[in-house]
């Protein structure tokens, strides 16, 4: 895989040697920005109000099959318009069991062979 080409880390650190840390490479980079994408809420950042996956929101929804379609819409939506070009969207599965949320994604960094599957969950306490 490429590298990352001195793009930032998220989350934003200071390495031992004083710099900002940068992503190893570019799978690790896209990876990064789709947990940020994710994480946060639309609204939240202050100039990009359309930002952000909601993913965040689940948190405090009830989880009903409602909830949940919505949540699914809304990650795809945000995941083709904000990482278009970098990400070649497969599929995203969010699953509500209790108060316990899974969010899988299924992508190909842009220009990459290889399929990625990452999951974002909550348990319940």
């Amino acid at each position: 895989m490429s590298s990352a080409g001195g793009h930032l880390a998220f989350p934003f650190s200071i390495g031992n040697d004083g710099r900002t840390v940068t992503a190893d490479t570019l799978a690790d980079q896209v990876l990064q920005e789709l947990e940020q994408l994710v994480l946060t809420d639309p609204g939240e950042r202050l100039f990009l109000p359309d930002f952000g996956g909601g993913a965040g929101r689940l948190l405090f929804e009830t989880t009903d099959e409602n909830t949940t379609s919505v949540a699914q819409a809304t990650l795809t939506q945000a995941i083709q318009n904000w990482l278009a070009g970098r990400v070649q969207l497969q599929s995203v599965n969010v699953l509500a069991t209790g108060s316990a949320i899974n969010i899988t994604i299924v992508y190909q960094v842009a220009g990459s062979p290889t399929t990625v599957q990452t999951i974002f969950q909550r348990n319940s306490p």
